[in-house]
């Protein structure tokens, strides 16, 4: 068997890596294509799983827009698949690189296999693209591995068959679990201006990104912040996203403001390690709140509304959009006290086997059936 593992961006690289480790464990032939979507935010993420691109792409982080990369990654996978025959193509996410990865294969009629299927907003345009690009995934796709029985229902509703979902938790689970094994009680960061923020104070860490708030939304989330480093006991660490418009904001609004480090954008270890010292944090990140969980931490998600209901219904996360009263006042109850408020509930996003159920599954699944049922007609040129 022969498997084609498509990423580019950063979330990609941190949930394909458990499954490229436990396909290459089973004995699977596995080429890897990067896109190129992400690069700096990428820096050090394929060593960290031992990954070497077979195919190493730098176009799709040079447009300027979506439809830009949709088109370059298309074309890009496309040709690799005229060239070498795959039995699979594994795409993961709402990126652009897995929508446009995913129609490349279905157009040349290559299985694919989506991880973490299944999530829906319910509203096509929140979040803008990833519920589009989710939902032409799910067409594409011959198999859908899904993080949670809500996943798995959203398929069900869209008439996937149950014999093409498989729930197997969230591969980010398997991830932070693989990186914190190995950075173990003596870590020292990658980035120095870690090992120097002030063990007296508490750790707030922030992630923003969405293009949705962009604009008023995130000036408010950053006013809230602003306040919270006024307070003098919280220290706000937020890694600065390479998105220049976000980068903008948050140097006009907490360019000068106390207790706030603005740093560079992290390598995952790093991120990591914060994760494990903060008492809260504040994001609009959709990994994030699945990561968040195994560590115990209550988070504040700046969004309206969010893919992923299970971390609020697990007693995890709160919807606060970018609600500046609500951030500030989310922020302060979570960091009240002398301890942090940890929860021993478990993270319902999986157990940290998510990768290695995908890999049994890929490793002996029927591919021929697949084949079968992506073939209604006899040549490609009868679709046309």
């Amino acid at each position: 068997m022969r498997i084609l593992l498509v990423l580019g961006t950063r979330p990609e690289i941190i949930k394909l890596g458990p499954v490229y480790l436990a396909l290459r464990e089973a004995g699977v032939d596995v080429d890897v294509f990067s896109s190129g979507q992400h690069v700096e935010l990428a820096e050090g993420l394929l060593d960290l799983f031992g990954m070497t691109p077979t195919y190493q792409e730098a176009d799709a982080v040079l447009q300027a827009d979506v439809a830009g990369k949709y088109g370059v990654v298309m074309q890009r996978v496309e040709s690799v698949l005229r060239q070498v025959r795959y039995d699979w193509v594994v795409v993961q996410g709402d990126t652009t690189t897995a929508v446009a990865a995913a129609t490349a294969a279905f157009m040349c009629r290559v299985p694919v296999a989506h991880i973490e299927a299944g999530l829906r907003t319910g509203t096509i345009m929140s979040p803008w693209p990833e519920e589009f690009n989710r939902r032409v995934i799910a067409q594409a796709a011959a198999l859908h591995f899904v993080p949670t029985t809500l996943a798995r229902d959203n398929l069900l509703k869209e008439g996937i068959a149950a014999k093409q979902i498989a729930i197997v938790g969230n591969t980010v689970v398997d991830a932070l679990l693989y990186v914190r094994s190995k950075i173990g009680q003596a870590y020292v960061p990658h980035d120095p201006e870690l090992a120097d923020l002030p063990a007296d104070k508490k750790l707030v860490l922030v992630t923003l990104h969405r293009r949705e708030n962009i604009g008023e939304p995130i000036r408010d989330i950053l006013r809230a912040l602003r306040d919270l480093g006024e307070d003098g006991d919280k220290l706000i660490a937020l890694p600065v996203h390479l998105n220049p418009g976000v980068r903008a904001e948050v140097k006009a609004v907490l360019g000068d403001a106390p207790n706030v480090r603005l740093l560079a954008p992290l390598r995952y270890a790093d991120f990591v390690y914060l994760l494990s010292r903060a008492w809260t944090v504040v994001t609009d990140s959709g990994g994030v709140q699945e990561e968040a969980p195994t560590f115990g931490l209550q988070i504040l998600i700046a969004r309206e509304s969010t893919e992923r209901p299970e971390v609020i219904e697990a007693g995890f996360g709160t919807l606060v959009g970018s609600d500046r009263a609500k951030i500030v006042e989310g922020v302060r109850r979570l960091t009240a006290g002398n301890t942090r408020q940890l929860l021993p509930a478990i993270n319902p996003f999986g157990d940290g086997a998510a990768a290695q159920r995908i890999a049994d599954r890929l490793s002996t699944v029927n591919v021929k059936s697949f084949e079968c049922s992506m073939s209604p007609v006899k040549s490609p040129e009868a679709r046309l």
